[in-house]
């Protein structure tokens, strides 16, 4: 070999030696692997659910590499396909703009989350604080500033006014009900405070500072949070060519619906657009959403955790995910017609966001995170399990209304816990297995519903805490009474339509004079039965609390008559000479009036 080729072959040598020692990467071939193998799972998970799915946006990032899936139809019975236009509304997915601005006011120094919301609020705001104890914006973050709920004047089709937000929350129907930090109920009236307090200290309108401060520096142009989508008219253009469905995939209409405290779930937008918010949590630096790179990490750094664990819960207002990672937070959302997830992994670099235009859907929401991110796996410890018998018993969330007459909605609510052999659990027919005393895993369901915690409160006694709620112990007695009583209430109202039912026909057969005092009494019984099932008819079609009133009032009315009718009936009974027959009827007349006034008042059917 001649000296010229010694040359070149040794040369060859050296560049393929530096090559192996510094420019092959065998684990960048293996995550290209990995990478393939998990856009195939995706992709047979959708088309072993394509039943399920009406449209479906959903994007994966993991590092540097994108998995972007689009299905289905945006619209069925016109057979639009999903595209890159399409757009989702996110629900309760835009609170991640709320916490956002939040820090970025903290990193400025504007604001502290230890600090009494009163600092910040106007000092003729009408608050809805209770207790004492001051309620900070942690507080808010948590969903543990005590607030209760309500299920009027959260969404309103065709509002005939826009109101500011400060008035919005002025007229919630909203108490507190709880101290700050006692327990967990997800809040949006929290969450939209918390957004106003944004407006109070950046002096700006909240949808405004959000266009200044996350959508224009992250070129988010296909996205409007107004509730009314007047801060972006291509957006309201596309929101128009969407329709939103039942998990049967039947159309809802309508399905479009204004949420007055629009900071909590207003958001909506195409998926390439959410894809840019998402990148920028991954960011290493967080940029350009904050200045100070420290932030962006603190913003997902367990704040809260479940009661008497290490078990992360709630990361500055996000929600923790139990995964295989167990570092994964993130949020999911529900509209009227729309269904979301968005969660971020930051030490993993992986974050994944699913919008659907199906009502309350799971398939797909808690599915494809739980393909991506892996099932949660509880770290083993060597402990004795307890005997789970102290765990059973009725609970309630704490997130249901605690006045008016919609917490009769609570009752539906309640699970049964039931021990299942010494150490585990079943809670409506879900089977739960004891990790470690305490800390109980379901079987066959999602992560994201997979962890429950058990702990004793000193005021409450015994409480479940799961994913965005505890749920609080109602004592047998309670619970039956509060059963006990509407199964009364429907049996009077079934001796009233009996009675109408059978008088009519006496009087058709037989020309039988008809008592118009009983027969006007069993009457008002009916229709104020029907009053009852028209307010929780139209309370369910999302109107709001003001159109409710008139027919809240006409309870009172009936109330009213039933006290006169009483007395009356009272003395017609002792000054007259009845059969045994007559008399019980007007006794029974008597006592279906009682049992219905009482459910009335109990459940709050009044205004």
């Amino acid at each position: 070999m001649s000296n010229q080729n010694n040359k070149v072959f040794r040369t060859f040598i050296g560049f393929l030696l530096l090559w192996i020692l510094f420019g092959y990467n065998p684990q960048l071939t293996f995550s290209t692997n990995e990478h393939s193998v998990l856009e195939n799972r995706l992709e047979n998970y959708m088309i072993e659910h394509e039943g399920n799915i009406a449209g479906l946006a959903t994007i994966v990032i993991d590092q540097d590499e994108l998995i972007y899936k689009m299905k289905g139809y945006s619209n069925i019975e016109e057979q639009v396909l999903v595209n890159e236009n399409t757009v989702f509304e996110w629900g309760s997915v835009s609170k991640i703009l709320i916490w956002i601005s939040v820090l970025q006011l903290v990193e400025t120094g504007k604001l502290d989350l230890e600090t009494d919301i009163e600092t910040y609020l106007p000092n003729d705001f009408r608050s809805k604080s209770k207790f004492e104890d001051p309620i900070t914006m942690h507080h808010l973050m948590h969903h543990t500033a005590g607030f209760d709920d309500s299920y009027t004047d959260l969404m309103i089709h065709s509002p005939t006014k826009k109101n500011s937000l400060r008035e919005v929350l002025e007229a919630a129907d909203i108490k507190q009900v709880f101290p700050p930090g006692d327990v967990v109920a997800y809040s949006n009236y929290g969450s939209g405070l918390a957004a106003y307090i944004v407006e109070e200290v950046s002096g700006l309108d909240y949808q405004e500072y959000v266009w200044k401060n996350i959508f224009e520096p992250l070129q988010m142009t296909k996205t409007a949070i107004d509730p009314e989508l007047d801060d972006n008219k291509w957006v309201k253009e596309q929101r128009g060519e969407v329709q939103g469905y039942s998990n049967a995939l039947q159309l809802i209409e309508p399905n479009f619906y204004s949420i007055p405290i629009y900071p909590v779930g207003s958001a909506m937008g195409t998926a390439t657009d959410l894809q840019k918010l998402l990148q920028a949590l991954l960011a290493e630096d967080g940029t350009p959403l904050f200045k100070d790179r420290r932030t962006i990490d603190i913003m997902f750094e367990p704040t809260l955790y479940y009661p008497e664990t290490n078990i992360p819960r709630v990361a500055n207002g996000l929600f923790y995910l139990p995964s295989k990672s167990q570092h994964v937070f993130g949020q999911g959302g529900n509209s009227k017609a729309f269904s979301s997830s968005f969660y971020v992994d930051r030490k993993e670099r992986i974050g994944v966001l699913v919008l659907t235009n199906v009502k309350d859907e799971n398939t797909f929401t808690s599915g494809i995170p739980e393909i991506i991110f892996g099932e949660y796996a509880h770290l083993e410890n060597d402990v004795i399990l307890e005997n789970s018998s102290q765990w059973t018993g009725i609970y309630e969330p704490a997130r249901v209304p605690r006045h008016g007459f919609s917490r009769v909605y609570g009752l539906f609510l309640r699970s049964n816990t039931k021990q299942s052999g010494s150490h585990n659990l079943i809670i409506n027919d879900l089977y739960y297995s004891q990790l470690e005393p305490s800390i109980y895993k379901a079987e066959d369901v999602f992560s994201m519903y997979s962890v429950d915690v058990y702990s004793k409160h000193p005021q409450i006694k015994k409480m479940l805490s799961n994913t965005y709620s505890d749920l609080l112990y109602v004592p047998y007695y309670k619970h039956l009474l509060e059963w006990g009583g509407i199964i009364l209430g429907i049996l009077a109202v079934t001796f009233s339509l009996i009675y109408v039912l059978v008088t009519i026909l006496k009087r058709i057969w037989n020309k039988k004079r008809l008592h118009i005092f009983l027969f006007s009494q069993h009457t008002l019984n009916l229709l104020m039965f029907t009053n009852v099932l028209w307010i929780v008819y139209k309370t369910l079609s999302m109107v709001s609390y003001s159109f409710l009133k008139p027919f809240l009032t006409l309870n009172v009315i009936y109330i009213v008559i039933v006290l006169v009718n009483s007395v009356f009936f009272i003395v017609k009974i002792k000054s007259t000479r009845l059969t045994k027959y007559k008399k019980l009827v007007w006794i029974m007349t008597i006592i279906c009036a009682f049992i219905l006034c009482v459910n009335i008042l109990y459940w709050e059917f009044y205004y």
